[in-house]
């Protein structure tokens, strides 16, 4: 067997190995295609700071405040009956900024008023990321790392 067979054989059985002891998760993969479907360096990727969730009446709210050098987006996530749920946001500094919700079902869009206020109702939980673009030339500010809501 020469030495190009046995290294061959020996990395097929430890990725064999490898699959049984550690699989990969499901969805990873996808996941992972998914937040880099966006990435360039063309504009700022915003960082989560904190998070918060408390129990309100009627369901859960999750706040989550996510930083650039540039600009900060606060969104609470607040579960709805009909099981998907409402995104309530805030950019600062505020600005009539277009935003957009990816999902792996899709983008909703939605216009932050003058004071940076935005709403996406009806949001399917799962997998999401928010983009913040410029109303002229919808050129791409920020985004968020994904997230599940």
């Amino acid at each position: 067997m020469g030495s190009d067979l046995r290294d061959e054989f020996v990395v097929e059985e430890l990725g064999q190995l490898y699959s049984r002891v550690d699989p990969v998760p499901p969805g990873l993969v996808e996941r992972i295609t998914f937040a880099l479907e966006l990435w360039s360096e063309d504009f700022a990727v915003l960082r989560p700071r904190e998070e918060l969730a408390a129990g309100v009446r009627g369901g859960e709210t999750r706040t989550i405040t996510f930083d650039s050098a540039s600009l900060t987006v606060m969104i609470d996530i607040s579960e709805r009956q009909d099981g998907t749920v409402r995104v309530d946001g805030w950019l600062a500094p505020p600005d009539a900024h277009l935003v957009e919700l990816r999902s792996p079902q899709g983008v909703s869009t939605t216009l932050a008023d003058a004071a940076g206020r935005f709403v996406l109702d009806e949001v399917p939980r799962g997998l999401v990321q928010i983009v913040v673009r410029a109303t002229e030339g919808n050129e791409p500010l920020a985004l968020t790392p994904s997230i599940v809501v």
